[in-house]
């Protein structure tokens, strides 16, 4: 038996080696479990940040009911004390009352083998282990649980680390608004969205006309700070549903939702006229925006289209003198 155990225990380190998928993994680490052990359903329990409870996050042998029914608290029970510090726990129908039915889920069981899950100080939750007949529970066995429990931690430690990576990218490190591909994509939705609740769109390109001008007289970083600190005024004049993006090194992006050109015109002048009354950086200085507003027309799909619109919108700013905002419609 712990020949077999360190065999499957080995596979499974390999596993958590070439799995790039977390969930994938610890699917595998529960079907490992499973097998090994000849357990008759398993899961993981994690705290649900916005209830409080705690859901079953990852799962085998249980059924859509039970994860839907699954809302444990947590406090100075059973439950609470495997979340937040027991590494090992044995849970049987012949032991205490009170623990096995707390540890009962849909079903009757003869022993529950539970365990903490965390990483370097957070704590992720416990994962439980049930078996319709009683094991022994022997040092390899004990070893061989907590090892796999392990795994499921480091596991969900990648899983969280990938979230954290992927919310990064959501956003363009210089000036803190969303990076150009994320915003893409909202756009992208947002325009599938009016073909099935339509909605009007407009559509709003910020050029910074003195960007170069700046590098030229106090260099790059000058130039990246104002662009940042415009960035800040310009998210004080819209809404929480409207979306900024970065576009290029010198320009914003910006689509606003149940607003049409005129309306995103006026509010865009608003930002001008709040920017004009700013000086930034050590040195004073004073920057404005081109701006090209174009909106969504009835039934439009192409989004390629739509922002070559604003450009040409844009474009049209830029070589008129006295016009900072021009409208393509």
């Amino acid at each position: 038996m712990k020949e077999k155990l360190l065999i499957a225990l080995s596979q499974s380190l390999k596993g958590y080696l070439t799995e790039s998928n977390a969930t994938r993994l610890i699917q595998k680490i529960l079907r490992t479990l499973e097998q090994q052990l000849h357990a008759s359903c398993l899961y993981i329990a994690q705290q649900n940040k916005k209830t409080s409870y705690l859901d079953i996050t990852h799962s085998h042998n249980i059924s859509r009911n039970t994860l839907n029914d699954f809302h444990k608290r947590i406090g100075s029970n059973t439950i609470g004390r495997i979340f937040f510090k027991d590494s090992f726990n044995i849970i049987t129908k012949a032991g205490n009352a009170d623990d096995y039915e707390e540890m009962r889920i849909d079903r009757d069981y003869a022993m529950c083998l539970a365990a903490h899950i965390g990483w370097e100080g957070r704590t992720y939750g416990f994962i439980a282990c049930y078996f319709e007949n009683e094991i022994e529970v022997d040092l390899a066995t004990r070893n061989f649980f907590l090892a796999m429990a392990g795994a499921c931690s480091a596991a969900l430690e990648k899983e969280e680390l990938l979230k954290m990576i992927s919310e990064l990218r959501q956003f363009d490190i210089e000036t803190g608004i969303y990076s150009h591909q994320y915003f893409i994509r909202r756009l992208e939705k947002e325009i599938h969205d009016t073909q099935f609740e339509p909605h009007t769109l407009a559509l709003v390109i910020l050029d910074m006309d003195n960007f170069k001008s700046i590098i030229n007289l106090y260099g790059e970083e000058a130039a990246h700070d104002v662009y940042k600190s415009s960035a800040e005024v310009l998210k004080k004049h819209i809404r929480g549903c409207d979306v900024l993006g970065a576009h290029g090194i010198d320009e914003f992006i910006l689509f606003m939702p149940d607003t049409d050109a005129q309306r995103a015109e006026q509010i865009i002048g608003e930002f001008n006229a709040d920017l004009a009354s700013h000086k930034f950086t050590d040195n004073n200085v004073a920057t404005s925006f081109s701006c090209g507003i174009t909106q969504l027309r009835d039934n439009e799909d192409d989004l390629e289209e739509l922002i070559r619109r604003a450009q040409v919108a844009l474009y049209n700013a830029r070589k008129t003198a006295d016009q900072t905002i021009s409208i393509e419609l």
